[in-house]
């Protein structure tokens, strides 16, 4: 966990910009939740839920951790665990690290003033094996409690771009 220095530049700002609105298609969106932190500071005990249906058990997904905090936040990355229950009832964890910065500490996201909009790929080409509601949960998994300067954490499922054939040669 590094700390964050709090310059960037707009060149840096920019990249980062084209390169989440190209890799993102919000045609293929099949689920978008977001859920406010109280006070903005995300204790242990607070643990968003979003419940996502799916049917098409064929196609391959990108699940997304849409984050948005203030520039105050102290940290590069963020750690969180998170809890998926299939429709079966089958549970799985996972501890996950969200890089936020980059070494010099310009954010990844877009900022808009004092707030920072984050959405990190966190499961690229997932396969949902069964169709029903699948339920995510998202605990704070850092050494701070509260975190502070964390005003939400969402989550975002789309469809995978579908892989493309080898060319022959």
């Amino acid at each position: 966990m590094f700390m964050r220095t709090p310059d960037f530049t707009i060149t840096t700002v920019l990249a980062v910009c084209a390169l989440l609105l190209g890799g993102c298609n919000s045609g293929n969106r099949v689920f978008e939740k977001n859920a406010e932190i109280p006070n903005g500071n995300w204790t242990y005990e607070f643990k968003p839920a979003f419940e996502a249906p799916v049917t098409d058990t064929v196609s391959r997904y990108n699940v997304y951790v849409n984050l948005r905090h203030t520039n105050n936040y102290t940290y590069s990355n963020m750690w969180v665990m998170i809890y998926t229950t299939l429709p079966s009832g089958k549970k799985m964890e996972r501890r996950t690290e969200l890089p936020l910065a980059d070494k010099e500490g310009k954010w990844y996201g877009k900022d808009s003033g004092s707030i920072i909009n984050q959405q990190i790929l966190i499961q690229p080409n997932a396969i949902m094996p069964e169709a029903g509601t699948y339920r995510f949960e998202f605990e704070q998994n850092m050494r701070v409690n509260p975190l502070p300067d964390v005003l939400s954490i969402g989550l975002s499922i789309e469809k995978a771009a579908p892989e493309q054939p080898a060319a022959s040669k």
